[in-house]
């Protein structure tokens, strides 16, 4: 790989680096002087989540994903150049890439144990959104690691999701900050916004596995995953395990493997045994499970009802 392009992505790592731990430095002693911070210390621990997550970027970034996407870019099938126009289409494309990378986290249990750390927080605020897995190394890049082999020069795939990661972390800004500027339904049309990354993180059934988009919204929209915040139902952030506390570092690591590991162990065919890494999570081999369409389905059934008996009776 060019030196002169290594140091150039690690000059805008550190810098992209020096903005996050601005805003969050920021928000966090905003939230200690108004009295809004729930818990100091699961703030502490989304740090030590994203310290665990760059140890394998540290020691393999360069070599498994900037050296990989330099062979590829080598190796492209196209020549895109880098007219305006191509700096847009690689931002969409990136995008896109996301919301499908980011959807098979929620779909696929094996992916579900990385992706999972990061929505083990109990609390909204800017800290979660480097809450991540150790194994991340094994998720993210998927991302972005086969997009050169398109034409995509690596250095505008860097920026591109540079410039995604810092609108990713405003979508994490704590609810007390987001009531300033209100719902922002009008953004919701084209873009992801706080109010609708906060029903991504909520384990209201009725929320469950929705919107999967950072940046736009137009994926979730087209697929059928996208949800807007009701009005009438206040998001209740985490995950359905009871067994994760989240503020203790060691489980929220660790328990969704052991979880997964314990499944595989008892069941009884090899078949069910790969099932239990590759199907969404909740399910079993026993019934099928119940995974998180039932439980939205239900709890939208239930919601209208509830609607429905609410509403003014018809008076002669």
């Amino acid at each position: 790989m060019n030196n002169a392009l290594v140091m150039l992505l690690g000059k805008l790592q550190g810098v992209f680096g020096y903005i996050v731990l601005g805003l969050v430095i920021i928000e966090w002693i905003v939230l200690v002087v108004t009295k809004k911070m729930e818990s100091n210390k699961e703030g502490w621990v989304n740090v030590l989540c994203y310290v665990l997550e760059s140890v394998p970027y540290f020691f393999l970034s360069k070599v498994v994903i900037f050296g990989t996407m330099m062979w590829m870019y080598e190796h492209r099938f196209f020549t895109l150049g880098n007219a305006w126009y191509i700096w847009i289409l690689a931002y969409l494309v990136y995008d896109f890439m996301f919301w499908l990378v980011h959807f098979l986290g929620h779909k696929v249990r094996f992916f579900w144990c990385i992706h999972g750390v990061h929505h083990t927080a109990e609390e909204m605020k800017l800290t979660v959104a480097v809450r991540g897995s150790f194994f991340g190394i094994l998720h993210i890049p998927l991302t972005v690691i086969w997009l050169p082999i398109l034409g995509f020069d690596p250095f505008m795939i860097f920026i591109a999701e540079a410039i995604a990661r810092l609108y990713g972390l405003y979508e994490h800004v704590n609810d007390n900050f987001d009531t300033l500027v209100g719902k922002q339904t009008f953004m919701e049309r084209l873009f992801i916004t706080p109010s609708v990354h906060r029903v991504h993180h909520a384990k209201n059934f009725i929320y469950l596995d929705r919107n999967y988009g950072e940046t736009f919204s137009i994926w979730d929209k087209i697929f059928g995953t996208f949800q807007s915040e009701l009005d009438d139902v206040k998001p209740v952030y985490g995950i359905l395990n009871d067994n994760i506390n989240s503020k203790n570092i060691w489980q929220i690591q660790v328990q969704l493997w052991k979880d997964l590991w314990k499944d595989i162990v008892n069941a009884p065919t090899l078949a069910d045994k790969l099932k239990y890494v590759i199907m969404p999570p909740g399910w079993n081999h026993i019934d099928g499970g119940k995974m998180a369409s039932a439980y939205r389905f239900d709890a939208w059934k239930e919601y209208k009802l509830k609607k429905k008996v609410s509403r003014p009776v018809a008076t002669m």
